[in-house]
C-alpha cells in the first residue's frame, strides 16, 4: 500500500513538471520580444561580410485598364522599363548599386562609403530616385543594429515597437513598427527574416496608396539566407519584381575601382550630393 502511494506521488510529480515545462515553453514562445532581444536574435543569423549581387528587375503597370475599363487580374508587364542591377555590399560600410538597361548601359549610379554619398541618374529619358534602387533586404541584413534601424527609417518605419501580428489568413509574424500608422515590417517568428514591409504613399487629394514590399523564396548561400524574389505592390497590385540572378561572397570589394568610378561621374555630371566633399 505504501509503495503504491509513493508511486502515485512520483507519477503525479512528474506530470506536474511536464505540465509546468510545457506551459513555460509555450509562454516563452508567444511572449513578445523587445527591440534589443530581437536585434540580438537577428545578429546571430548574419554571416556575410562582403557580397556581390546581380538582379533582374521587371516592371508592371499596376493601374492599366482593359477595353472594359477594368483592371486585369494578371499584371501587365512593361518590358521596355525592365532593368538590371549590379550590387556591391560590405556590411556597415559600403553599398554601390549600378543600375543598367538590358544592354548594360548605366542608367543610375549609387555610391555609399560610410559618410560619402553619391546618387546620380545618367539617362535623360529614365530617372531614378534613390528609394527606387535601394536593395531593401541588404540594407536590413546587417550585424549592426544602427544599420538595421536606418534601413527601417528609410522606409518610414520609425517606431521600434515590437509585437506579435496575426494576419487575416491567421499566419503569425513579429511586427516592428506601429500598425495604426501603416508603417511597419513583418518578420518570420522562427527565422527572423523579413517577410514584408508596409508604408503609405500620400497623394495630393489627401488619399493614400498602400505600398507593400514582399520578400519571398528564401534560399541559403554560404550559411546565409536571402530572399531570391522581392515584389513591390501598390494597393495589392504588383508593379515591380526583383529577382536575384547571381550572388557570391567576396574577401574584398574592388573599392579602388568603384571609388574612381564615383569620382569620375561626380566630375562629369550634375549629381545629387548629401556631403559635398571629395570621395
Amino acid at each position: 500500500m505504501k509503495r503504491g502511494y509513493l508511486i502515485l506521488i512520483r507519477n503525479s510529480t512528474i506530470l506536474l513538471l511536464v505540465i509546468f515545462f510545457n506551459f513555460s515553453s509555450t509562454t516563452a514562445a508567444f511572449y513578445p520580444l523587445d527591440w534589443d532581444d530581437l536585434m540580438f536574435q537577428m545578429e546571430k543569423g548574419m554571416s556575410w561580410q562582403e557580397a556581390r549581387m546581380e538582379t533582374v528587375v521587371q516592371v508592371f503597370d499596376p493601374f492599366i485598364k482593359n477595353a472594359d475599363a477594368e483592371i486585369p487580374t494578371r499584371p501587365i508587364e512593361l518590358p521596355a522599363r525592365s532593368y538590371k542591377q549590379l550590387i556591391h555590399w560590405e556590411d556597415g560600410k559600403i553599398l554601390v548599386v549600378e543600375t543598367q538597361d538590358e544592354q548594360g548601359g548605366l542608367l543610375h549610379f549609387y555610391y555609399e562609403n560610410e559618410a560619402d554619398l553619391l546618387s546620380i541618374s545618367l539617362n535623360d529619358n529614365r530617372s531614378f530616385l534613390t528609394a527606387d534602387i535601394l536593395p531593401r533586404q541588404l540594407r536590413f541584413r546587417s550585424r549592426y543594429e544602427k544599420k538595421r534601424s536606418s534601413a527601417l527609417q528609410e522606409f518610414g518605419i520609425v517606431s521600434k515597437e515590437v509585437a506579435y501580428h496575426i494576419r487575416d489568413d491567421n499566419h503569425v509574424f513579429i511586427r516592428i513598427g506601429n500598425l495604426e500608422s501603416g508603417h511597419y515590417a513583418l518578420l518570420n517568428p522562427k527565422t527572423y527574416e523579413l517577410s514584408s514591409m508596409h508604408n503609405k504613399i500620400w497623394q495630393e487629394d489627401g488619399s493614400s496608396l498602400d505600398l507593400t514590399i514582399v520578400f519571398k523564396e528564401y534560399e541559403t548561400y554560404r550559411w546565409q539566407t536571402y530572399a531570391k524574389v522581392t515584389e513591390y505592390y501598390l494597393d495589392n497590385r504588383l508593379f515591380k519584381r526583383m529577382t536575384v540572378s547571381k550572388i557570391r561572397t567576396l574577401s574584398r570589394l574592388p573599392l579602388k575601382k568603384l571609388k574612381k568610378q564615383a569620382f569620375n561621374l561626380r566630375r562629369k555630371h550634375t549629381a545629387t550630393l548629401q556631403n559635398d566633399y571629395a570621395l
